[in-house]
């Protein structure tokens, strides 16, 4: 059913290194549950699970799919808000190996119902309203196309056409034993991480257990993790990594404590979490840090005596943004690179020096197998720019009944993970990312980075967030515009910009030749800017401006 992507001598490396084992998060989390009993294990804006309540609520939730029929390798749609309730489903999932597809609760009738039909997903759990959005209507508008989702549970209230979540936490009157009989190969797919859809319509990766708990353990050792810590969950959940794995599932994994945001609307809200909770560590996406930024001036690491590390991926982060947040809340900043296609090869150690933890995204992980490819799939030279490819412990088995997209992504073999990011590694092994291959504008056969000119415009004392795009040039193909969100009560011209990235010294030809002063910039449901469409915006709009010169 599935084309794996590894060969038995990997399978036994990775065993011999610890990386692999025949323990599921299941077993792992159980162990750590029946230890800690009355510890708090997750703490939601709806309420608080101990490690023992949310142990018995797993218990109950996988002996109550196998009672509604639900077999290994069938797939559960959940798309809920920050809730503790998605850690609930992917261990009671990964039980009784069922795949859990978790689904940003942002999402609407084109994301969810293209992946409802491309998962072949037989049950669906939503909220019943959240923030005023009627999620079993939407369900039920979709199901017409979609002849495998047999039921439809929501929490929190039922409407014609669902049935109460609730009832699925209700004991099942099932024996340990008679669970254990749906105890999954941990080499099998047992999770499921969904790509944001930054340029397309979002994809659905595979991933074993091993895969998947591989990841975590470089995670483990990457910030030393222990079941002390307390951690702050900022990022959105639904979308992979950054808002789920790494801030709330490796903390359970571990023992540890996670406060989850619900919702970021205001960033002053993740900066209270974090000091309420005394959180020792944060997990957020790039803008949202760079967003926190105001609102630490007047602020000093007093303020956060717990805090020892802030985590970020998804995106690149500003090396301003990360030394002001290191310099005000007195952490270390520590990021991660990969994708939730094929997992994270490259983290930054809380022990590196702070120009390695800000301005790449580290060395390799041990036994992980990267490299830096020219258009050809060859090894570039030493010190040279290439697309970023590996295979690891971690890497996925391809995209969920997609094998067209499969063989995009992955080498002939399998083996290899083309991320579409370009990179270099400088003179003590670490990575820097400088762009991705799509984005690269071509002005007149010369490749343009949108990177350098970002980097260098995100410390103008006017700018928020900014993005450099390519608009069509009919002469040269494309030219650079640079996108720019404003600090409030500022201004910024293009005489201004252009003044400044010369004081920085860049490239006369990497100069953005437009400003675009915008409200706010059009974002994934993982936080990345979406740059096709700026292109989009500034087409449309160059058109309208010939349209106007030519009447």
């Amino acid at each position: 059913m599935y084309k794996f992507f590894s060969s038995k001598e990997a399978e036994v490396r990775y065993r011999e290194l610890g990386l692999w084992s025949e323990q599921t998060f299941y077993d792992i989390f159980r162990e750590k549950a029946v230890r800690l009993q009355d510890k708090k294990a997750i703490v939601d804006a709806r309420r608080t699970y101990t490690y023992k309540e949310l142990l018995e609520l797993v218990d109950n939730l996988a002996g109550n799919l196998i009672d509604i029929g639900l077999s290994p390798g069938d797939v559960i749609a959940c798309q809920f808000p920050n809730w503790g309730v998605l850690s609930m489903m992917h261990l009671a999932s990964n039980r009784i190996g069922v795949l859990c597809l978790p689904l940003h609760d942002g999402w609407r009738e084109a994301e969810v119902g293209h992946l409802l039909k491309k998962s072949n997903a037989r049950m669906v759990i939503v909220p019943h309203l959240y923030r005023g959005f009627d999620y079993p209507a939407m369900i039920a508008s979709l199901r017409n196309d979609l002849p495998n989702i047999e039921r439809v549970y929501s929490i929190g209230g039922v409407t014609e056409g669902s049935l109460p979540f609730e009832k699925l936490l209700e004991p099942s009157g099932k024996s340990d034993a008679e669970i254990d009989a749906f105890r999954p190969d941990t080499n099998l797919p047992g999770a499921i991480m969904v790509s944001s859809g930054t340029t397309a319509l979002p994809k659905i990766s595979l991933f074993s257990t091993n895969n998947l708990m591989s990841m975590i353990k470089y995670y483990f050792e990457s910030v030393k993790l222990d079941e002390n810590d307390i951690g702050a969950a900022i990022a959105p959940a639904g979308t992979g990594a950054t808002g789920y794995i790494f801030p709330t599932f490796s903390l359970l994994l571990t023992g540890g404590t996670t406060y989850i945001l619900e919702h970021w609307s205001d960033p002053k809200e993740a900066i209270d979490l974090i000091i309420d909770n005394k959180c020792t560590c944060a997990t957020a996406i790039p803008t949202q840090m760079t967003m926190m930024i105001p609102l630490l001036a007047d602020m000093k690491p007093e303020n956060f005596p717990a805090l020892t590390f802030f985590s970020n991926a998804g995106a690149p982060l500003p090396y301003e943004t990360g030394k002001e947040i290191e310099g005000k809340m007195g952490c270390k900043v520590q990021g991660m690179y990969g994708t939730s296609d094929a997992g994270a090869p490259y983290m930054v150690s809380v022990d590196d020096p702070q120009e390695k933890r800000l301005k790449t995204v580290g060395r390799p992980l041990h036994d992980c197998d990267v490299d830096l490819w020219d258009a050809n799939e060859k090894k570039v030279p030493e010190g040279g720019i290439g697309e970023v490819v590996w295979r690891t412990a971690m890497k996925s088995y391809g995209y969920l009944n997609d094998d067209e997209e499969t063989a995009k992504t992955f080498t002939e073999d399998g083996f290899f993970y083309k991320s579409g990011d370009l990179g270099k590694v400088d003179e003590d092994g670490y990575l820097q990312i400088v762009g991705r291959v799509k984005d690269m504008i071509l002005r007149g056969g010369r490749n343009i980075c949108p990177k350098t000119s970002e980097e260098l415009l995100i410390g103008h004392p006017a700018v928020a967030q900014v993005s450099v795009a390519a608009m069509p040039d009919f002469r040269l193909g494309e030219r650079a515009c640079a996108f720019v969100v404003l600090n409030p009560g500022n201004s910024l011209t293009f005489g201004e910009m252009v003044q400044f990235l010369k004081e920085k010294k860049i490239a006369v030809w990497e100069l953005p030749e437009r400003l675009e002063i915008i409200e706010q910039m059009p974002m994934s449901a993982g936080g990345k800017i979406m740059k096709n469409k700026l292109t989009g915006i500034i087409t449309t709009k160059l058109k309208n401006e010939e349209e106007v010169k030519i009447a």
